[in-house]
């Protein structure tokens, strides 16, 4: 059988080794995010810096609506700005592959606009502005902490192997700490911490990420085999071995293209184990 492999498509069956196969959104955030932090620092204008003025979000500008969908993107605290580009290169593709990258993507939005609502409702007498993607690297640990419980990963500082599970709410427990003990404003806390709770409802309930999902990847194998089936009747029985193998090939092709776009659509955690196996066995043809 032919391969029909897709380039970014899934997971483990493909992505050439790379560690952002088939997660095009976690490495596009990651080059914005050190891009904007770089322009926002260098040359700064200001003590917050040239683009944190116009982008991030502040009580008396609250009507400005830009700022309830980029302050994720700037950040004048160095610490939160390496913790957040940490989250995305290590837990991103992950999460990512495991969601899907529209569901990934759409969860990225939600995350951005909660924690923007909240920052709206409890800034009354708030004078420090809300940036940084730390809600967005929430979200992310509490994804992998949850799809991914029991693989081990081994630290570097300290030298000890842990499971995601552990991992991941150990770091969220260190951030919700920190974030209570170091900063004094509860509306910029509270809105970062909200990506934990973000991130659990929307794992709970995938359903809330399928927005914009419609018939597009479900096309099915029918429209092969009936191809197939009108070209015996053109051409009689003297075609008919070679026109049933060839519709035997397409709706293998179709079934795999099917379950590939199933991956790119709702992640890989959601094939059924026929499904893993129809692409184990096609990535060895």
């Amino acid at each position: 059988m032919k391969k029909v492999y897709r380039s970014g498509s899934y997971g483990s069956f493909g992505g050439g080794g790379s560690r952002f196969g088939g997660a095009s959104v976690s490495k596009w955030m990651l080059v914005i995010l050190v891009v904007v932090f770089l322009v926002d620092v260098i040359g700064r204008g200001s003590s917050e810096g040239r683009l944190s003025v116009y982008f991030s979000m502040k009580r008396g500008d609250l009507l400005e609506i830009w700022r309830w969908g980029s302050y994720p993107l700037v950040n004048v605290n160095l610490g939160d700005w390496l913790f957040t580009l940490i989250a995305f290169f290590v837990f991103g593709p992950m999460a990512e592959r495991s969601l899907g990258s529209r569901r990934f993507g759409v969860m990225l939005v939600m995350t951005t606009l909660v924690g923007a609502i909240v920052y709206a409702l409890l800034s009354s007498g708030s004078v420090v502005p809300l940036s940084g993607a730390g809600g967005l690297a929430m979200a992310l640990l509490v994804v992998v902490a949850l799809r991914y419980p029991d693989q081990k990963v081994r630290l570097l500082l300290p030298p000890v192997t842990l499971s995601l599970k552990t991992l991941g709410y150990g770091l969220i427990g260190l951030l919700v700490v920190m974030s209570i003990a170091q900063r004094a404003d509860p509306a910029e806390s509270l809105a970062h911490l909200s990506g934990v709770g973000v991130g659990f409802l929307c794992l709970k309930n995938l359903s809330w990420l399928d927005v914009g999902v419609g018939s597009i990847g479900k096309k099915g194998v029918g429209s092969d085999v009936g191809v197939q089936k009108r070209k015996v009747a053109k051409t009689g029985g003297r075609m008919r071995a070679r026109t049933e193998l060839n519709m035997k090939v397409s709706k293998s092709e179709a079934e795999v293209n099917r379950i590939l776009d199933k991956v790119s659509e709702e992640g890989i955690g959601n094939l059924s184990d026929d499904e893993r196996e129809i692409l184990k066995f096609a990535s060895k043809k």
